[in-house]
């Protein structure tokens, strides 16, 4: 399953999952599933999921009455009932190569394959200003947590449904952080991370807002130092 969370994206909807089912329909060998996970749009991008849902049975729309990549992904992998999950940016930025790649790599072993920009043989087209603050994320990330992954905020991730569906209660962001927290636990409670290389193209009509993206990840690092779910686990096991 392929979550596309979404919120106010009527210019790139259409395009994007037409252009993601017709690269699915050339890998068969799969089973695949779309979720748009529409978080409370405001303009038509329900309309347009939902047409698109009556369209084609591998789509399904999914409307999330909050705002968050992080809510949209927990509703929508929560429910998944396909053995791997897995969520991309709508802006298709990463390319769609990674999720054939990633896929093979679960079925051999691993339990979480993520995309790595920051490795060597990735192909990135961003500006400097995008780059720089990406480093300086994943390197306090490093310093704060002491975590092994390079790259959290890169908007592709794949899983194993049972080994996300059992990190899903331990991560309590619902924004952008989910996703470095997501990898934080699974370090932590030994699953196998793989980092991918990726051919990559920043969207510049991208909404990210920096400055409260950095404020909102400076808190989750602060969290997950001094208060994460470790302990529970432990109590657990």
């Amino acid at each position: 399953m392929i979550a596309l969370p979404v919120y106010n994206e009527e210019k790139v909807l259409k395009e994007s999952v037409e252009t993601l089912v017709a690269f699915l329909e050339k890998h068969r060998n799969y089973d695949w599933k779309i979720v748009i996970a529409d978080n409370n749009s405001q303009d038509s991008t329900g309309d347009i999921g939902r047409n698109l849902s009556s369209r084609n049975p591998l789509i399904q729309y999914l409307n999330i009455p909050q705002k968050g990549l992080g809510i949209a992904l927990k509703t929508s992998w929560a429910m998944a009932d396909t053995d791997f999950v897995s969520y991309m940016d709508i802006d298709l930025s990463t390319s769609l190569e990674a999720l054939i790649l990633a896929i093979d790599l679960l079925v051999n072993g691993a339990d979480i394959v993520t995309a790595n920009r920051l490795d060597k043989r990735s192909v990135l087209k961003r500006c400097f200003k995008r780059e720089i603050v990406s480093q300086c994320y994943n390197l306090l990330l490093k310093i704060g947590l002491g975590v092994r992954f390079h790259d959290a905020h890169c908007g592709f991730k794949t899983a194993r449904r049972s080994v996300a569906q059992k990190l899903l209660p331990l991560i309590e962001d619902n924004g952008f952080f989910f996703a470095a927290e997501l990898l934080f636990y699974a370090e932590r409670l030994g699953y196998t991370i793989v980092e991918i290389p990726v051919t990559w193209n920043e969207d510049p009509n991208t909404k990210a807002n920096i400055p409260k993206d950095a404020f909102d990840d400076l808190c989750g690092i602060f969290r997950l130092k001094f208060k994460n779910r470790l302990k529970a686990v432990d109590k657990q096991i």
